[in-house]
């Protein structure tokens, strides 16, 4: 019988491996659905994407006046300061926004992470003062980042002609910090897949949008012009650009019922097969 022990451990070995080995497949989960993927199901998707303002972002959101608030689904933490004249600065800026969906390369046994999708954002809303021509507005919302490319998409709504931009390539991100692949290490149990990841450096991909968006929608004038050009000016004492996103986010792992189904035909063969005599 111990012989036999070791075939049936063996057996359940092999058939969890065989997921692992399977070829990578690119899935998008969705939060809220179940999705079956080389024998796991993959599920419950929580997280959030945090854009923490650099601080020279955070200088030009001084120097414009640009009032603040969140763009639903997402949530803005502001942090200020009174100085004696009354006047009201920006210490710290940032907009966290819940995880819609995630992409990646799934084997069964590891996630590559290859996108990320998020819900919200924040609006910038400007008055005539000394570095605009008048009123403004502008969004950025639903993030989207794609790892292959190290591009950051946004939904983008703005004044004075500006628009609807539909998943405009914004930024792109100089590093991202952190293991972008997790190994799923199944034992059968609903395990997590977990990710921790800063992408740090953003800089426009097109430097026209100052002009194009930002300066259009937020009514600039050239001093508000020149705030932004200097955030996007990237040198060895300005590598944040717009600053950061931080990712923490997760997925649960979970054996498919057909491969418990299967895992249960072959243990019941072997055992039968464990109560055979010899030369019967």
């Amino acid at each position: 019988m111990p012989c036999h022990k070791g075939l049936i451990a063996a057996a359940t070995f092999t058939m969890f491996a065989g997921a692992a080995q399977a070829a990578p497949e690119v899935i998008t989960l969705d939060k809220g659905q179940y999705l079956a993927s080389n024998g796991i199901g993959l599920t419950d998707l929580s997280g959030t994407a945090t854009w923490d303002f650099s601080k020279n972002l955070v200088t030009v959101m001084n120097v414009i006046k640009s009032g603040l608030q969140a763009v639903p689904d997402a949530s803005l933490q502001v942090s200020t300061a009174t100085y004696g004249t009354g006047t009201v600065r920006y210490l710290s800026v940032n907009a966290a926004a819940p995880v819609t969906a995630l992409t990646g390369g799934f084997d069964g046994s590891s996630f590559t992470l290859q996108g990320v999708q998020t819900s919200g954002g924040h609006q910038q809303v400007t008055i005539k003062n000394g570095a605009t021509r008048g009123a403004g507005s502008l969004s950025i919302s639903d993030l989207k980042i794609n790892l292959t490319t190290k591009t950051i998409h946004a939904d983008i709504v703005g004044d004075h002609g500006v628009g609807f931009l539909d998943d405009h390539a914004l930024w792109k991100y100089d590093t991202v910090s952190g293991p972008t692949t997790i190994d799923l290490g199944f034992t059968g149990e609903p395990t997590a897949l977990s990710f921790t990841n800063t992408f740090s450096g953003l800089f426009l991909v097109n430097e026209m949008d100052i002009d194009n968006i930002l300066v259009k929608a937020l009514n600039l004038n050239n001093v508000g012009r020149a705030a932004f050009l200097s955030v996007n000016r990237r040198s060895s004492t300005n590598t944040a650009g717009f600053g950061s996103i931080s990712l923490t986010t997760s997925v649960t792992a979970v054996p498919e019922p057909s491969t418990f189904a299967l895992m249960g035909v072959g243990l019941v063969g072997l055992t039968l097969l464990g109560r055979r005599r010899p030369g019967r």
